[in-house]
């Protein structure tokens, strides 16, 4: 008999519908009528609070104009027993952290790693929905993955985790992105932060004496007021000397105007003392306490020992995260902190904000920070209907100094291009021979292409 302390779940069900319009979900119970339970636009409804030892018949009904249903006999049906096994494995977490950024002809993702033991790959569609998207990657194992993108202007995209019997999250990650065409580009500038003096505004960070930032010391320890110090918040190892976490802003960039640039960051985090404190500690149990020099410490103060017995591994990796923000004006509100993905940018002021995260115990340090925006001198586009007989050559409209970078991709198609060869002044691409396994009478495939040089 069905366990009526059995836990209950929730079952996504989805159909698929030939024409745009709302589709009514239905619901049957044994011996009974339909009731009606939702009408939606998507293709996809999740029905919550089933019980999972026993049978459920659903219904998915085309809406009519006059907001009547279609004849039975063009729904959908189903009949599912969620859970016959309390060890049927989970579903994929939702994943986090999902972010994009355009790179001249390719688009940069990044998400938060999987860490729910049951992801095994991930999945980027493009398109008003998951369900109407379509698909830009499968089978991607992990962060970063980049795509080169075939049409400019807004996009939206959306990922999910996937496990290895193919099953995926139940929900997703989607973002909105204005692709950008490529167009002429002329100018490039870097800002050493190191070099001009770390002129930004820090937190918890200080002079490391070699030029670069590291996180700040705690000065007197457990004994010394404040006592609504840093110790307050209990948020730092209990043998901490230094902060923790530090954030670093570098100064507002204005370009004067609004210019798309790519931006690029070379940060470089360092731990300066390779080992951290867990062996051969000194702690009398009578008579006072000194430190590493010998001098004296206050009753009370926490152990130490010398540098050279330190060793065991960091309460916490050492890292660091950047956050960019973008602004179209010189002077108004700011568009807002986000993740930091190396990619082109719209903008006419930017600044970044670096976190320096340590174990409390060993010294992080910052040592370098740089920002440098590109932009390539030229860049052109263009489409392309091609044919099987020959390859197709396209003479670029304005002619390059030197042989430019190109890619080309089907619009549409998931074929392949190859790039033949490339010239200042003209490229020959060749569509692989699967792209023509359809009568050519009735399929003429579109390259879409584009070049960046100087």
């Amino acid at each position: 008999m069905p366990s009526d302390t059995a836990q209950f779940v929730d079952v996504v069900l989805s159909w698929s519908r030939e024409v745009p319009g709302k589709t009514a979900v239905l619901r049957k119970e044994d011996g009974g009528n339909w009731d009606e339970l939702a009408r939606v636009e998507e293709t996809e409804y999740t029905v919550r609070g089933l019980h999972p030892d026993r049978s459920h018949t659903f219904a998915a009904a085309p809406v009519l104009e006059d907001g009547g249903l279609a004849p039975e006999a063009d729904w959908e049906t189903v009949q599912v027993s969620p859970l016959a096994d309390a060890g049927t494995p989970a579903l994929p977490g939702t994943p986090t952290g999902f972010a994009a950024a355009q790179d001249g002809a390719n688009l940069n993702f990044r998400w938060d790693a999987a860490s729910d033991g049951v992801t095994e790959s991930f999945e980027v569609r493009v398109g008003d929905s998951w369900e109407d998207g379509v698909l830009v990657a499968d089978g991607i194992e992990g962060p970063p993955y980049s795509w080169p993108w075939s049409a400019s202007g807004a996009r939206a995209f959306h990922l999910k985790a996937t496990d290895k019997l193919g099953r995926y999250s139940t929900e997703g990650a989607s973002i909105a992105l204005t692709i950008a065409s490529l167009d002429d580009h002329n100018d490039a500038g870097a800002e050493d932060q190191g070099g001009a003096g770390w002129p930004g505004a820090s937190t918890n960070l200080e002079p490391d004496g070699a030029g670069g930032l590291q996180l700040a010391s705690l000065q007197g320890g457990w004994q010394d007021p404040p006592w609504d110090g840093p110790w307050s918040d209990a948020k730092f190892p209990a043998l901490a000397r230094n902060y923790p976490e530090g954030t670093y802003e570098t100064p507002a960039i204005d370009l004067g105007a609004v210019e798309s640039h790519r931006i690029e960051v070379d940060l470089r985090a360092a731990q300066s003392m390779p080992e951290v404190p867990w062996s051969e500690w000194d702690w009398p149990a009578l008579g006072p306490v000194r430190d590493e020099d010998g001098a004296l410490l206050p009753l009370g103060t926490r152990g130490h020992t010398s540098k050279d017995t330190w060793s065991g591994d960091p309460i916490d990796s050492v890292g660091g995260a950047v956050e960019v923000d973008t602004s179209p004006t010189p002077a108004g509100p700011w568009d807002g902190w986000r993740l930091f993905v190396p990619g082109t940018y719209s903008f006419q002021r930017v600044r970044l904000r670096v976190t320096l995260r340590g174990d409390g115990i060993r010294l992080a340090r910052l040592p370098r920070l740089v920002l440098r925006r590109r932009k390539f001198n030229r860049k052109q586009e263009g489409d392309v209907v091609v044919g099987p007989d020959a390859d197709v050559v396209i003479p670029f409209p304005v002619p390059f100094q030197n042989a430019p970078r190109v890619t080309a991709h089907l619009i549409g198609y998931p074929g392949s291009v190859e790039i033949v060869s490339i010239t200042p002044t003209q490229v020959t691409l060749r569509p692989g021979a699967a792209v023509f396994v359809e009568s050519t009478a009735t399929f003429a495939p579109t390259i879409h292409w584009q070049a960046m040089g100087t």
